[in-house]
């Protein structure tokens, strides 16, 4: 029997009384370390774990206790600064913070390689919110100045994007949005039937058969494009050209800096009510009730029609396409899905008691507005309806939808907001689904497209309206956005009423890793 230091008795593993007598006349500590030293590797590692076999669970538990320090290693302080950066450069914002307290050397890692900026970077390149937002407020461009800032300046702009982001997503609740509005002086038909815009410009088809480009800061008109001998129904760009349909029946293509007309397409025989265009490929659709399928090429010459989709028994008011199918809807009450590739007619989707006005398709969801006054949440797949949602009180005109929202615009004037995955929840009440109800325009609604921050809708009233959701306050006022610092400071500033916020201020000065580095 061994006694302990506790005082209590235990029997070695594989013991009997004459290990404990050898035990006992075991040489003085120095001397035995020092025969210790002089074996090889395996020798040594070989002794100890016959030693361990030797002792009871009690000394096993203490031997483990003083282990445990020889096991610790503080592996980002012993690899090279650059490798060290490059772990570290892969926590979220959360972790990143932790991070600055574990050591003082951990936190000189994460000064000296930028990682605040490169963890904004890195949302600004992945997630389109972050480059809009940074757009907006004018903090993008710093982010490829970092020897003009410290890495100070960047953990304090963090948590107030975040915050920023935050606030914009609860003005769309609330309804709290600041208007801008551009009155487009038609002179003599009034009305804007399409539109589309980017960070610099709207682009909009007027009945008056122009096509007006307008500056989204100032709002000035910049460019007026004439050519069409109808309204301009239907339009989109990129960063080449327009193209834009007509009640003329024709489909014009211009250059999007000049706005010179490039070419003519004639094959509709009655007006162009819609049109998409992507990945060399453009759907229009006709009064005429057909559908039109082009391959396009970049020389906006050499714009050939491919196929033409038959079967519509009225109006094709609205397409809609990806890589796998063209959806249309038409005035004949029906939604028909056709192969994009083939160009094979799929299935037919019914459900709309009067004729469908708008749709939007994306991944296998479908939404469609319709002068029966609803909008219809369909799989595209199954060909089933997922949900009708009710409040607009005449044809809804436009819509659209992105992972959050849906956002209506209706002969009634009227501009709604719903919550999607509210909809795509059987178990959510009617009630819940709309969030908010915006009366702005004086006319018919005919055209709208919103983002993380507004929606941009026309009217009838021939007016353009931008109801801005970012919120007025200048969260990054409270630290100059031109300011230099070129030293690191060790007090955070992070201080924010949101809890996950708050969570990012807790560093602290503990070094608990500095006496194993």
């Amino acid at each position: 029997m061994v006694v302990t230091r506790s005082g209590t008795t235990c029997t070695p593993t594989g013991s009997n009384d004459e290990s404990v007598k050898k035990r006992k006349s075991n040489p003085e500590m120095p001397e035995m370390v020092e025969t210790f030293k002089e074996w090889e590797s395996d020798k040594q590692t070989n002794f100890v774990k016959g030693l361990l076999g030797e002792m009871c669970h009690e000394q096993h538990w203490q031997i483990d206790m003083a282990l445990r320090p020889y096991l610790m290693r503080d592996f980002i302080s012993a690899l090279p600064e650059y490798v060290s950066e490059q772990i570290l450069s892969y926590l979220d914002e959360l972790s990143l913070c932790r991070a600055e307290s574990v050591s003082k050397r951990w936190r000189e890692i994460i000064c000296n390689g930028h990682l605040w900026r490169k963890l904004i970077v890195r949302n600004v390149n992945t997630k389109a919110i972050w480059q809009r937002l940074g757009k907006r407020r004018e903090w993008i461009s710093h982010l490829h100045r970092a020897s003009e800032f410290g890495s100070e300046y960047y953990k304090e702009l963090y948590p107030k994007i975040v915050q920023d982001l935050k606030m914009s997503n609860e003005m769309w609740k609330l309804g709290k949005l600041n208007l801008r509005k551009i009155d487009c002086a038609s002179h003599d038909s009034k009305g804007v039937y399409c539109l589309q815009y980017d960070d610099e410009k709207i682009v909009s088809g007027l009945r008056d058969n122009t096509i007006k480009v307008w500056d989204l800061d100032s709002l000035k008109n910049t460019m007026t494009l004439t050519g069409h001998t109808g309204s301009v129904l239907c339009m989109q760009y990129d960063e080449n050209i327009i193209i834009t349909g007509s009640s003329d029946a024709s489909i014009r293509i211009w250059d999007v800096k000049t706005g010179e007309p490039l070419h003519m397409l004639i094959h509709h025989c009655d007006a162009v009510l819609h049109l998409r265009f992507q990945n060399g490929i453009m759907v229009s659709c006709s009064k005429d009730r057909t559908i039109a399928v082009w391959t396009m090429s970049g020389n906006p010459q050499n714009i050939v029609m491919k196929h033409a989709l038959v079967g519509h028994r009225a109006a094709v008011n609205v397409v809609d396409f990806d890589e796998k199918y063209i959806v249309s809807a038409s005035g004949d009450r029906t939604i028909k899905v056709w192969g994009t590739e083939a160009c094979e007619f799929i299935r037919t989707l019914q459900g709309h008691t009067r004729g469908i006005a708008c749709l939007q398709y994306h991944g296998t969801l479908v939404v469609s507005g319709s002068s029966d006054c609803t909008i219809k949440l369909w799989d595209i797949e199954a060909g089933a309806i997922l949900r009708t949602l009710e409040g607009h009180e005449e044809l809804v005109r436009c819509i659209r939808f992105d992972s959050h929202r849906i956002v209506s615009g209706a002969y009634d004037g009227k501009i709604k907001v719903w919550d999607l995955k509210a909809a795509l929840d059987p178990r959510t009440p009617v009630k819940d689904i709309c969030i908010r109800t915006i009366s702005e325009h004086k006319g018919r609604v005919f055209r709208l497209q919103f983002d993380e921050f507004q929606i941009v809708s026309s009217s009838h009233d021939d007016s353009i309206v931008i109801f801005d959701f970012l919120s007025p306050h200048d969260y990054y006022g409270d630290f100059s956005a031109c300011k230099r610092v070129h030293h690191y400071s060790e007090t955070s500033s992070l201080e924010l009423s949101d809890t996950t916020l708050r969570r990012l201020d807790s560093a602290n000065s503990l070094d608990s890793l500095d006496e194993l580095s």
